[in-house]
């Protein structure tokens, strides 16, 4: 449900603690003065005075509630380090001032499945229907705590606007250590972004280990215990991970050492065509390629119990493409009718996908630039697509509008390449966008495709309460030339204008500047 929904669900006025909150759309004076939080506090309300934290300050568990109990073990180890004492967690004894609270509240169709609810008195509660509200509200307790000891009274009402909010990592082309993963995870949580996107194959690498075929396993991969280790993390801090295994294209890492499954060109190739048109591309027609593909799916679903997986299908072929492919006509017409063109081939490999991932309890996820086509075979509605470009300078096709996908019932990210790229410069295509001008300008239902030294190829706008629109993500594309650790310091300031921007709170400050002003003062990690 989407902000403005939210706030008519709550109505003119609503009652936090005791005391009325005034609500968007509601006749007040000048906003009060909120405590700064980023992303900022979506409402709040004064009541004057202070809470002070003390020497003997705890977290007291209201109802005992296992998830509870929990989010305040996590809290009191943060808590602990940034007030630099011992942060006991009790279970059930009445609070005492300077004692922090965590409840969990029945549901709250104004919070929904992430927000919260924060009262300030001689005492400070935490109150969500869910364990992630609660680590949230603890995460903005700790952006508070690193100001002062000293909190001012009054009550929150806090929630987002958009209910994925992420960054993605091309951990494939650039080897990436488990300790920059979990270290960008902590940087997440700070933030309540809450999807971390690793693209762990791509032509270049294949960077997560496998049983099944060892043999295409990079140096450096991520192995099984990395894996669970970042998994582990990732639940306890409320992030939810999604695998993208690449295919049917970007699979030269894999195709290197299974030739007999590329799909090779019969046409003839033009002098200009890049020589991946024969070494990244999986035969979809292939009996034995198929077994491959399930193969893979086979091992590596298990090992993600979040509830995506992401098969790429980025780049694979665009219709200028097909020619060099008369195979793929020849298949799509066999399986699906006369008219069936080389796009129902393409999409029916998706679907096929689609049908393994749901069996096995997850949602399907792919980039946009394969969906479109004048085929017979539409892609499955159920699979979310990640929205990259319109078109890219790399030849692909024209793409189907995010007006027209989320029309069409399918559930779309927002990942333009503007302003959502954090990659190297291609020519003259620009690989990182200026932040001020996204911090005062774009809004998440602003989806815009490459940019070109100033000119975007696209900017289209969607009602920014589409039912369909999940969020937004930046991403981290390579090979970067510069270290991981100074990627790590380029992303921090997209970061929280991500997080500012898909949270959709009022902005904690009028410009750019007094944004990052901020952002030292909260203490970003």
């Amino acid at each position: 449900m989407r902000g403005a929904r939210r706030a008519a669900v709550i109505g003119a006025v609503a009652v936090v603690g005791g005391m009325p909150l005034a609500v968007a759309g509601s006749a007040t004076a000048a906003p009060p003065r909120v405590p700064l939080t980023i992303p900022a506090l979506r409402h709040w309300v004064p009541a004057g005075g202070v809470f002070r934290f003390g020497g003997s300050t705890e977290i007291d568990v209201a109802n005992g509630a296992r998830a509870a109990v929990r989010e305040a073990t996590v809290l009191a180890g943060d808590l602990g380090s940034a007030l630099d004492q011992t942060v006991p967690v009790v279970v059930g004894a009445p609070p005492e001032p300077g004692d922090v609270v965590l409840r969990i509240a029945k549901a709250d169709r104004a919070l929904g499945r992430e927000g919260y609810r924060l009262q300030v008195s001689n005492v400070l509660t935490i109150s969500a229907p869910t364990a992630t509200g609660l680590f949230y509200g603890g995460r903005s307790l700790l952006e508070l705590v690193h100001q002062s000891r000293s909190i001012p009274r009054g009550a929150a009402l806090d929630w987002p606007t958009y209910p994925q909010r992420g960054l993605m990592v091309d951990v494939s082309r650039t080897v990436y250590s488990t300790h920059w993963v979990l270290r960008e995870i902590r940087r997440m949580a700070a933030l309540k972004l809450n999807v971390l996107h690793l693209h762990l194959t791509d032509d270049q690498r294949w960077a997560i280990a496998s049983r099944s075929y060892p043999g295409v396993v990079a140096r450096h991969a991520f192995s099984r215990a990395d894996i669970r280790r970042i998994l582990r993390v990732a639940r306890r801090d409320h992030v939810t991970v999604i695998p993208e295994i690449e295919m049917p294209g970007h699979m030269a890492a894999f195709l290197k050492r299974h030739t007999d499954l590329i799909l090779r060109p019969i046409g003839v190739v033009p002098p200009t065509t890049s020589a991946t048109y024969s070494t990244d591309k999986l035969d979809i027609t292939s009996r034995a390629a198929l077994q491959a593909m399930r193969r893979i799916l086979e091992e590596y679903l298990p090992m993600f119990p979040g509830e995506y997986w992401d098969m790429g299908t980025d780049e694979y072929l665009s219709p200028a493409e097909y020619p060099l492919f008369p195979q793929l006509a020849t298949y799509a017409i066999a399986k699906y009718g006369v008219g069936a063109t080389p796009a129902d081939a393409i999409h029916g490999f998706i679907n096929w996908v689609d049908r393994i991932v749901r069996a096995h309890g997850k949602t399907l996820r792919i980039w946009n630039d394969q969906v479109g086509g004048t085929g017979r075979v539409p892609v499955n509605t159920d699979v979310v697509i990640d929205w990259w470009d319109s078109f890219s300078p790399f030849g692909d096709t024209v793409t189907v509008a995010p007006e027209t996908l989320l029309r069409h019932g399918y559930r779309v990210l927002n990942a333009g390449w503007y302003p959502n790229y954090y990659t190297a410069d291609i020519g003259p295509v620009s690989g990182k966008a200026s932040l001020p001008g996204v911090y005062r300008n774009w809004q998440v239902n602003e989806f815009e495709g490459t940019q070109i030294g100033d000119v975007v190829s696209s900017k289209q706008t969607v009602p920014a309460d589409s039912p369909g629109l999940l969020g937004a993500a930046l991403s981290v594309w390579g090979p970067l030339a510069e270290t991981t650790a100074k990627t790590a310091r380029g992303i921090e300031a997209h970061l929280a204008v991500l997080a500012q921007k898909t949270w959709n709170s009022r902005p904690p400050a009028a410009g750019y500047a007094g944004f990052q002003r901020d952002q030292h003062r909260v203490g970003l990690p």
